[in-house]
């Protein structure tokens, strides 16, 4: 399977998850739908494996948000790229782990990167940046975008990963291979979402709304967890429950970089499966 039709599976397989308060194929926003996801992922795909055998992370990064809204015109993915744009050229690797070898793809990065990934974010004008006195995406972008990033891990855990290793994305690629042992994929992507939120604020939400809300939905997600086994009666009407109120408001509190977060998962429990399966 070539790095591009992996991509486009990890991004497809997150987006057709029935996830609370994402687009998936029975909900839509005003101004995105789940075939704005499907036709993304193929031109992310394809966008991949055109630039990942040239080894620059800027120009992946570039290059696929560029195939992203030329074909749907839309933001559907800007974490996504951002994430699997290392990973894709950590991957496969050595045997070097993993997590080491994507924070050397980063700590190498060039100038030219910095600037293709800066072009990139202002392509998109991503929700809920604001302005930051540092490193703002309308200014001259750093030397090394692992500065960047350094400066917005706080705020943003895409970002985040570029710092730590993708520790988070590597823990919760495990616990979605725990799942799947027990659960269609699917089902398994959907329980790790509620995993995941009911142990971290989604760093979107506390972007757009701030940290009291991003708590809120933390606990929302807890009592959804709380509520009973996986797909049980109980555990379904909480979950419906969560979803009304992350929908509510024109779907003011998308969990979004927790779906990038799930994509870039995926992505890894790919590769992990085909090692365990050869």
């Amino acid at each position: 399977m070539s790095i591009g039709k992996r991509i486009s599976e990890a991004i497809l397989s997150e987006a057709s998850s029935i996830k609370a308060g994402n687009v998936h194929p029975e909900a839509s926003f005003s101004d995105m739908q789940f075939q704005d996801f499907q036709m993304a992922a193929s031109a992310i795909g394809q966008a991949f494996d055109r630039t990942v055998p040239k080894g620059q992370l800027g120009q992946v990064v570039l290059v696929g948000v560029q195939a992203m809204l030329e074909t749907v015109g839309v933001n559907t993915s800007l974490g996504t790229i951002l994430l699997l744009a290392p990973m894709a050229l950590a991957l496969p690797s050595t045997n070097i782990p993993f997590g080491q070898k994507v924070s050397a793809i980063i700590q190498t990065s060039t100038p030219g990167d910095s600037q293709a990934i800066y072009q990139a974010i202002r392509l998109t004008n991503p929700g809920g940046l604001g302005k930051v006195d540092h490193q703002d995406v309308r200014n001259t972008p750093p030397p090394s975008i692992l500065d960047a990033m350094k400066l917005a891990a706080s705020w943003d855990d895409v970002a985040l990963q570029y710092t730590n290793g993708f520790e988070q994305v590597s823990q919760w690629s495990g616990r979605l291979l725990e799942l799947l042992k027990h659960l269609p994929q699917r089902d398994a992507i959907r329980c790790l979402q509620i995993e995941i939120l009911a142990t971290r604020p989604d760093s979107l939400i506390v972007r757009k709304h701030g940290k009291e809300i991003g708590n809120v939905v933390q606990s929302h997600a807890l009592a959804v967890l709380q509520s009973g086994v996986y797909s049980s009666q109980s555990y379904e009407s909480a979950w419906a429950k969560f979803d009304s109120f992350l929908r509510q408001n024109h779907h003011r509190m998308n969990p979004g970089t927790t779906a990038d977060l799930i994509a870039a998962a995926v992505f890894l429990a790919s590769y992990a499966q085909e090692h365990m399966d050869g």
